[in-house]
């Protein structure tokens, strides 16, 4: 397997973590302005729901668009880049109301929705970041083609 580092973490990656970070930050600082002190955590989850389900869904939006293209790796760096710009808000959130609940417990769920996003974007990119050995992606091709996702 090897693997394609400039593609991975290059300028592009970067930029959708930053852009991200950005927007999850004012929205999270305005979520906990605008919320109730016992619903602020809530809210921030649920804008953390929304913005990851947005992130992935731009990616799904762009594979339609034939100027653009749908990365797997676009929608990790989303999905990383709400997770940091969240994080801060929670902490002052988390500050105000003192208690011990884990930020990750409303997301047992979600992870089952996530999940198969992730892999169908997988199967969409067009920038393949990592490759196989003839062998392996065989096996792979052939696992696509028996649930339907590929043709021979």
């Amino acid at each position: 397997m090897i693997l394609d580092y400039q593609l991975i973490f290059g300028v592009d990656k970067q930029m959708h973590v930053l852009l991200f970070t950005i927007i999850s930050v004012v929205a999270g600082t305005v979520i906990i302005l605008l919320s109730a002190r016992g619903v602020a955590l809530r809210n921030l989850s649920y804008l953390w729901i929304t913005l990851v389900t947005s992130g992935i869904a731009e990616e799904y939006r762009q594979y339609m668009l034939p100027t653009r293209s749908a990365e797997f790796l676009d929608a990790i760096a989303n999905m990383i880049g709400v997770t940091i710009g969240i994080f801060i808000p929670w902490l002052i959130a988390y500050g105000m109301k003192h208690k011990t609940h884990s930020f990750f417990k409303h997301f047992r769920l979600y992870t089952l929705f996530l999940f198969p996003l992730f892999l169908v974007l997988i199967y969409f990119n067009e920038i393949p970041f990592v490759t196989f050995e003839k062998p392996l992606q065989q096996k792979v091709d052939n696992i696509f083609v028996s649930i339907g996702l590929m043709k021979e």
